[in-house]
């Protein structure tokens, strides 16, 4: 059965009523938008620019926001606002000047780049005016959980050493039941952004990613690399440097992200939650 469809124009539904009543056949185009659910709109996105927005912006510029983004980006109506830093342009128009700002891009410098294919439908669709699409806006948040590798573990089958519970806050754990083993920088490296507490990351190139900790001058102090299941860890209850860091992730294709707030706390998956918590915007996710 088709899903309602939300907010549909008035000649949408004068249409079906005398196609209900006629018998005549709805536009195949028409038929398509209706039954997958989609407001056809005019805040709704084109295809490939939802796509590239739900994949490189609406982590961060999501309802509530993360990592200190200003503004949701979710549906054609955000883009065209006005600029609060600048009123005189639109957020597209803004965000366009921003992806070739070397000095000050979007994304930011702590994330990888934007890939050309990427940034061609961005660029094209702003230039274009930013002409409504088909399919919808973007959902605000929180994001669906998932489980890439489709494998969860749990404490009564699951692994108990250095695999074990990837996901969960692991030195927290550990101060109170195992501290000899409570080291200072634990936490996992995940394949995507909202994976859910406990799921076996199964990366692909374990020996291939980097988790760097970086200290205030942001010389690299530290190397630890992530296990199978995408755990990582220190060898030292303490740090052996002067707080606070900062951490950079380097995924196998040399590409990184870099953490943007200094920490303390070297219990990274205190703050990434499945969702994501003191301005995270999720999981450690490979760039």
């Amino acid at each position: 059965m088709p899903r309602p469809v939300r907010d549909v124009t008035w000649w949408t539904w004068g249409a079906l009523l005398v196609c209900g009543v006629l018998g005549c056949s709805v536009e195949p185009e028409l038929a398509r938008v209706v039954d997958a659910g989609v407001e056809p709109g005019p805040d709704a996105l084109p295809c490939d620019v939802r796509a590239v927005v739900a994949e490189r912006c609406a982590s961060c510029h999501t309802t509530p926001a993360k990592a200190h983004a200003p503004l949701a980006l979710l549906a054609r109506s955000d883009f065209q606002r006005a600029s609060a830093v600048d009123p005189r342009l639109t957020v597209g128009e803004r965000s366009l000047a921003r992806m070739n700002d070397a000095r000050s891009p979007m994304p930011p410098a702590s994330e990888p780049p934007l890939p050309e294919e990427a940034r061609a439908v961005l660029t094209g669709w702003f230039e274009a005016g930013m002409p409504p699409g088909s399919c919808g806006r973007l959902p605000p948040g929180p994001a669906p959980t998932t489980c890439a590798s489709g494998s969860v573990w749990t404490e009564s089958s699951g692994d108990t050493g250095a695999a074990m519970a990837p996901g969960y806050a692991c030195r927290s754990c550990h101060l109170q039941q195992a501290p000899s083993l409570a080291y200072f920088f634990m936490g996992t490296v995940f394949p995507t952004l909202h994976e859910k507490d406990g799921c076996d990351a199964r990366l692909p190139e374990p020996s291939r990613v980097k988790v760097e900790i970086l200290d205030a001058e942001g010389q690299v102090r530290l190397t630890l690399v992530p296990n199978a299941a995408g755990n990582f860890l220190s060898t030292t209850l303490q740090p052996s440097f002067p707080l606070p860091y900062r951490a950079r992730l380097v995924g196998p294709d040399g590409t990184s992200r870099t953490m943007v707030t200094a920490q303390r706390n070297g219990d990274c998956n205190t703050c990434h939650t499945e969702q994501g918590t003191q301005d995270a915007p999720g999981r450690i996710a490979l760039p």
